[in-house]
């Protein structure tokens, strides 16, 4: 099983488990549960990637909270909150008090008296009323920088794009029928584009090389190639159907950048595109099945793996063999070796994958900036192999000194 195939059916078995007509799990203890960021922390997030993704947005006090006498929901801190509506900051107001139900995994985590600013929308898989978020916020409260009256005058001052997203896949014959989430990360350079990588936060919607994506964009009057570099928000949205994660079921993303959106494409569950926004016929008959694997050779006229790839800036290197051998090579000069030994322009072949290795194969994964690069060396045969990018070489007896030494 290939590394993207493995995240995208992890992702989708994690929530499954939670799809209507199923029953959650019941957790014994507040481990099971992920809290959510703490006040203020960089983990918080972006205030405009909450922005955008709630529907209603309130700055509320907690008149009482009670216990949901729901077994396992009270052993992990879910409360029914009834909220008193201080002052409306997006959408429609659900009235001058409202009950939220903050579980199964508590996100307000509210006690009787306190005010926050609540992030809520109108769906989700736990059935209907209005629902916290979800991670990494879904209250932002005041601290010892930072007062009330402060964030709620910094969210007035942030123009949401959620509603300009939905314009624009309406504009292609899609209907948005729910937020699916939101995330941010940063883009790796423009001259990175062409090859494939893991972008940190942004697997399962952005996978493989980015320049698909700017093509796609492209398709519907975007440029994609602004944001370059640049810190990024992804909003994604269900499209036409009742959110579930269904085979086929389509996804649609918009790339933000500077408050504007600058990339958007389609794509379907589990695997299935990206799509352009406008192909609405080939995204709908995909059924979410994968494109061809290992692709067709990127690079037949060759390539200089350091410079595609930007080894020059790699931090570490993760490895693991088919045998016993793994670990981690945080020392900057063995990293810039492996970088120097791929810096130059080597043939390539058409990749030819075996999904369950040997025990002479290493999985070797590059961090380079906010993205992870992988490859698979064979030491048995000397083949260095970029399944994602479906091409082989034979990098020599330089890289294959480095590999002998991780043993």
């Amino acid at each position: 099983m290939s590394r993207l195939l493995a995240l995208a059916l992890a992702w989708l078995s994690l929530v499954t488990c939670a799809g209507p007509g199923s029953q959650p799990p019941i957790f014994e203890d507040a481990s099971a549960c992920l809290p959510p960021a703490d006040p203020g922390s960089p983990n918080e997030g972006s205030l405009a990637v909450i922005v955008d993704r709630a529907e209603i947005i309130a700055s509320v006090t907690v008149t009482k909270a009670e216990r949901t006498y729901s077994g396992y929901r009270d052993r992990v801190g879910a409360r029914r909150l009834t909220l008193r509506t201080n002052e409306m900051l997006k959408g429609t107001s659900p009235g001058a008090e409202f009950v939220v139900d903050d579980g199964p995994c508590p996100m307000f985590v509210a006690t009787e008296g306190e005010s926050f600013v609540a992030f809520l929308t109108t769906w989700s898989y736990y059935g209907p009323g209005l629902r916290p978020i979800g991670l990494p916020v879904s209250a932002v409260r005041a601290t010892n920088t930072r007062t009330l009256a402060q964030v709620v005058g910094a969210i007035r001052a942030i123009h949401p794009l959620d509603g300009e997203a939905r314009d624009l896949f309406a504009k292609y014959g899609w209907a948005t029928t729910a937020v699916e989430g939101s995330n941010e990360f940063d883009l790796p350079p423009l001259a990175e584009f062409g090859v494939s990588r893991e972008i940190f936060g942004a697997a399962p919607s952005v996978m493989g090389s980015l320049d698909r994506y700017v093509a796609l964009s492209a398709d519907i009057g975007l440029d994609m190639r602004v944001a370059a570099g640049k810190h990024a928000e992804l909003l994604s949205f269900w499209l036409d159907r009742t959110p579930e994660f269904a085979p086929g079921a389509p996804v649609g993303h918009v790339l933000i950048f500077d408050r504007r959106i600058v990339a958007a494409w389609v794509r379907t569950i589990p695997q299935g595109g990206p799509f352009s926004v406008r192909d609405r016929a080939g995204a709908l008959a995909s059924n979410g099945d994968p494109a061809p694997f290992p692709p067709a050779n990127r690079f037949p006229s060759g390539i200089n793996i350091t410079a595609a790839y930007g080894l020059s800036r790699a931090v570490g290197l993760s490895y693991k063999s088919g045998g016993p051998s793994a670990g981690d090579v945080n020392d900057l000069s063995r990293v810039r070796a492996f970088a120097a030994a791929l810096d130059h322009t080597l043939p390539t072949t058409q990749a030819v994958w075996n999904r369950n290795g040997t025990p002479t194969t290493y999985y070797l994964h590059f961090t380079v900036g906010s993205s992870a690069v992988s490859f698979e060396y064979d030491s048995a045969n000397e083949v260095l192999t970029s399944v994602d990018d479906g091409f082989a070489v034979t990098p020599g007896p330089a890289f294959a000194a480095l590999i002998l030494a991780l043993k």
